[in-house]
């Protein structure tokens, strides 16, 4: 008796955390499935811009482009106006900016307001 009601404790408890670890894992239908531009956008602008949802949703995709066409000059433009920036005007020269800009710009144009199938972060 005490050794099935061990095995059946052990089954429900397993079944519980496989549940709640699978659960946590589940992305919702609209999620983006760039998840390294979501990275580097987390990591570099959230702080400032909020989630890709909203960070995306400042400009269309075709501004999204300009934006970072010839060397990302009109967005280090958009950053100058504050002493806070400097760190960021520094990260759009430096090589990092070079690498992650392709993928962040994607992510961006994902979630831009004139984007047919805007995903979340989730």
């Amino acid at each position: 008796m005490r050794k099935m009601t061990f095995i059946i404790t052990a089954v429900l408890l397993s079944t519980l955390f496989s549940s709640t670890l699978f659960a946590s894992k589940i992305r919702g239908e609209y999620a983006t499935k760039n998840l390294v531009g979501q990275d580097y956008y987390l990591k570099r602008c959230s702080s400032c811009h909020g989630e890709g949802s909203r960070g995306g949703n400042m400009a269309s995709i075709r501004e999204w482009k300009m934006l970072f066409s010839d060397n990302a000059s009109e967005l280090k433009d958009l950053h100058l106006d504050d002493d806070s920036t400097i760190k960021i005007v520094k990260y759009f020269e430096s090589k990092t900016f070079k690498k992650e800009s392709k993928l962040m710009m994607k992510l961006l144009q994902e979630f831009a307001y004139d984007s047919e199938h805007i995903p979340t972060c989730n």
